[in-house]
């Protein structure tokens, strides 16, 4: 009797489809400035070591569109219904010398030790050398940061989906959670987000209110080569 279709486990393949997807994205912006880093670096040895990067971020692309074509694969086996198929012998039973047509979980052990490897070579990318630690931070932080927690997401909802199966799969793949945590906060620095600074309005209250920001704001607006810097006199406000 065929196997109804799990659509959890479906929600969870689809899941790892679209945080691959913004993985895959992301690595593009990083790639071009390294590459555009490398090709204005006179220093050979840094010019290497920043190459060895970029050559690092497009493996990582390669594995994760291969895992997003891998993910296509599982969701069209559950959907025929192939799961671990025999060939059969002349009574009709399983025969085993033959080669056996993978099952979802299968491959789905093989995705996540793509993503294992995907997240190796970030790691390799990212590795401070001892003449350029400097070198390894991310050029695009905001692309990267979605880099390292999309595939984090992806690598989580593959595990969740075989779980179901094998529960000690998510403990085989801490370690590979923890080095992408670490990248994320070693490799995109977290950028203090800039005030809006006080509105016109309250700049003109402090202006009128204090005759001392008045000729601050004035000497402000002259050094700038503003055309009315005059205006703003105390005597006006």
């Amino acid at each position: 009797m065929p196997q109804e279709k799990d659509v959890a486990t479906e929600d969870h393949v689809r899941c790892a489809v679209v945080a691959l997807t913004t993985v895959f994205e992301s690595l593009g912006a990083e790639h071009q400035a390294l590459v555009a880093e490398a090709e204005k670096t006179s220093v050979s040895e840094r010019r290497g070591t920043v190459t060895r990067m970029y050559e690092e971020i497009a493996q990582t692309a390669r594995t994760v569109s291969s895992s997003i074509i891998e993910l296509a694969t599982v969701r069209g086996l559950r959907d025929l219904d192939i799961r671990q198929q025999f060939s059969m012998d002349a009574e009709g039973c399983d025969y085993s010398p033959l080669v056996i047509l993978t099952s979802p979980s299968e491959v789905l052990h093989d995705i996540a030790n793509y993503l294992a490897e995907a997240a190796e070579t970030l790691g390799r990318a990212y590795k401070p050398t001892k003449k350029y630690p400097g070198l390894a931070v991310a050029r695009c932080p905001r692309q990267m940061k979605l880099v390292f927690s999309s595939l984090r997401a992806a690598l989580d909802a593959v595990c969740t989906d075989l779980s179901t199966h094998d529960p000690e799969v998510t403990e085989d793949h801490t370690s590979t959670r923890r080095l992408l945590t670490e990248l994320e906060d070693r490799v995109c620095p977290t950028i203090p987000s800039q005030s809006a600074g006080p509105s016109a309005e309250e700049v003109v209250t402090a202006i009128r209110a204090n005759p001392a920001v008045a000729r601050a704001a004035a000497a402000a607006l002259a050094r700038l080569g503003g055309s009315r810097p005059a205006a703003l006199g105390t005597a006006s406000l």
